[in-house]
């Protein structure tokens, strides 16, 4: 009889950081966060804080910038636009959702700012919601620093923006547009936040009952077409519905994290993990990936303290053809899973892969074809065919700096020695991964 290995898993970054808009937006109160956090967790944290500083006038020009002050307080003179020279920057890093998300909380707030992050992240899609932005008020433009962004009184009535590169659009127009509401005349959503600061005990006392159940979208109006079904659209309409949510965060851990360990599990026969924290939640897309690992020999158990999932059997798995449109984070797990199971597996829903932390479907391609035939149909689909050659006893890998292939390519540690270069991008994500 196996015993159950405990597997911790942190928090989900999806969640969290949406969580810490959404909190600071109604209440002007910055949630905690801890040391095992994802990183992207404390970029936002910290540049939520830089934000509420220089908004209150307390901003101390030696305090070092979000994220960990990679570019400096303040820029010169010379290298930025007039009037911006003494902006405050805020430096994302790598992070995508705190690129969006500040960005229009930014826009939304008046000052004059710098929006930073990594090389890569500048040429991540966000032109879509700078359009939106800059047609409701907001003054953005683009510079090699960055973006600079003078902030104002926006007036967002509906919410029409192209979401085929991100629905992370969606998400930042919508916690912005209801704090807006929420203010007198041209209140902002954050000196809004910051008034509440104060109320934020009794605005608990009197939330009371007829609470919305973050795990069936009970009471959300649907009427958004395609884009309610999207899970992260979903996921950020109940928080912002429902505070308790925000409040207990502490206790909902990833999926995304999670999916690891369920491929790591059906990969080692006997294998039994209880993912502490982990549970079918209703916010988190990814957990969709279940019913295909029950089918493919996991058992699933949900218990106050997680979720196990416990080899039962091995199966010959079929081919598989499965659309990951609505959770992309699943796709590098799942096709390095196919190779090393070994089943075929076709995967749709990639169009947008290649704009994430790497160019993440060129990659799989490259990398996979070393140890089976992969096709590339469409910058939308892929067949990983089964594979018939041995695996080799040691792996080299590059991680592309990208948390999600450090996981991923760690599911060949099943058979053999895997290096991987700048492991430690993961994290990210997962700052415990490679410890476990």
């Amino acid at each position: 009889m196996s015993s159950i290995i405990p597997i911790e898993l942190p928090r989900s970054k999806s969640i969290v950081i949406r969580c810490l808009i959404v909190n600071y937006l109604k209440t002007g109160i910055l949630l905690p966060v801890f040391d095992n956090d994802p990183n992207d967790i404390k970029i936002v944290h910290n540049a939520l804080k830089t934000i509420d500083l220089q908004i209150t006038g307390e901003a101390d020009p030696c305090i070092s910038p979000a994220g960990g002050g990679l570019r400096g307080w303040k820029k010169q003179a010379d290298s930025l636009s007039a009037g911006f020279s003494d902006c405050p920057v805020i430096d994302v890093q790598d992070c995508g959702a705190a690129y969006r998300f500040l960005m229009a909380l930014l826009a939304a707030t008046p000052g004059k700012w710098l929006l930073s992050g990594t090389s890569r992240l500048l040429q991540r899609p966000i032109l879509p919601l700078v359009n939106f932005l800059n047609a409701h008020g907001a003054n953005i433009q683009k510079t090699t620093l960055g973006w600079h962004i003078e902030g104002a009184a926006l007036q967002i009535n509906d919410i029409e923006i192209n979401t085929s590169e991100t629905s992370q659009y969606v998400s930042a127009l919508m916690m912005i547009k209801e704090e807006k509401e929420k203010g007198d005349g041209g209140t902002t959503a954050a000196e809004h936040g910051r008034t509440r600061r104060h109320e934020g005990t009794k605005a608990r006392r009197e939330e009371g009952d007829g609470r919305i159940s973050p795990s069936n979208f009970e009471g959300v109006p649907e009427g958004r077409g395609s884009l309610y079904k999207n899970p992260y659209i979903k996921m950020t309409e109940t928080i912002m519905r429902c505070m308790d949510v925000a409040r207990n965060v502490h206790t909902l851990s990833d999926w995304s994290a999670a999916l690891f360990w369920l491929a790591n599990a059906l990969l080692k026969p006997n294998a039994h993990y209880l993912l502490k924290n982990l549970h079918f939640d209703g916010l988190q897309g990814d957990a969709e990936v279940v019913p295909h690992f029950k089918q493919w020999g996991l058992h699933f158990t949900e218990t106050e303290h997680g979720i196990e999932a416990k080899h039962t059997h091995n199966i010959e798995i079929p081919n598989q053809k499965m659309d990951v449109a609505q959770m992309p984070d699943t796709a590098m797990i799942l096709a390095v899973l196919a190779v090393c199971y070994p089943f075929e597996l076709t995967m749709s829903g990639l169009k947008n892969i290649n704009l994430k932390e790497s160019k993440r479907l060129d990659i799989l391609v490259d990398e996979l074809s070393k140890f089976t035939t992969v096709k590339k149909h469409s910058e939308d689909v892929i067949t990983i065919y089964k594979r018939i050659e041995e695996l080799p006893n040691v792996f080299h890998f590059d991680s592309y700096n990208d948390h999600r292939f450090v996981m991923a390519w760690s599911l060949f540690k099943n058979f053999g020695t895997v290096n991987i270069k700048n492991p430690d991008c993961v994290k990210k994500s997962y700052p415990k991964f490679l410890n476990i």
